[in-house]
């Protein structure tokens, strides 16, 4: 299983711009899954995906690949805003991508803990707490959001 140290040092894959438009379009789509996933676990919230980021990371830029826009996923209850997830990276070392919650309790990181192009494995801990990771689920979220 490759990972983002081995993509970036180009042991045993050739890095050009096809290649990282294929990461990043496999980023959006782990994305778009992941949030599917977050609200059929959260039926009784409200949801809002019309917020985006501008994804335009380091290794994008250095193979001419340009940026786009990745879902803002906002969870409401009654009214009230209770978690946003924001896309924070990519190409992050030891990990498949970041995406940052925040909720009323604090923010936590969502992580992708699988290596490049391989099934997503991800992971939840609080943001000062890195340490204290646990496998994403639905007991999990409800946690860290209520």
């Amino acid at each position: 299983m490759l990972s983002v140290i081995e993509e970036l040092s180009g042991d045993g894959i050739v890095l050009d711009a096809a290649h990282v438009r294929a990461r990043v379009d496999d980023w959006q789509e782990r994305i778009n899954d992941l949030y599917r996933e977050i609200t059929d676990w959260l039926p009784d919230l409200c949801v809002n995906w019309d917020g985006t980021v501008l994804m335009d990371e380091d290794v994008m830029r250095a193979y001419g690949v340009s940026p786009i826009r990745l879902p803002i996923l906002r969870l409401a209850d009654v009214g009230a805003e209770v978690a946003t997830f924001v896309p924070g990276g990519l190409w992050i070392i030891g990990v498949n991508g970041r995406i940052d919650l925040s909720t009323r309790k604090g923010r936590f990181l969502i992580i992708d803990r699988a290596g490049v192009f391989a099934h997503p494995r991800w992971t939840i801990a609080p943001a000062l707490r890195r340490l204290d990771v646990e496998p994403l689920s639905q007991a999990t979220l409800i946690r860290a959001i209520r």
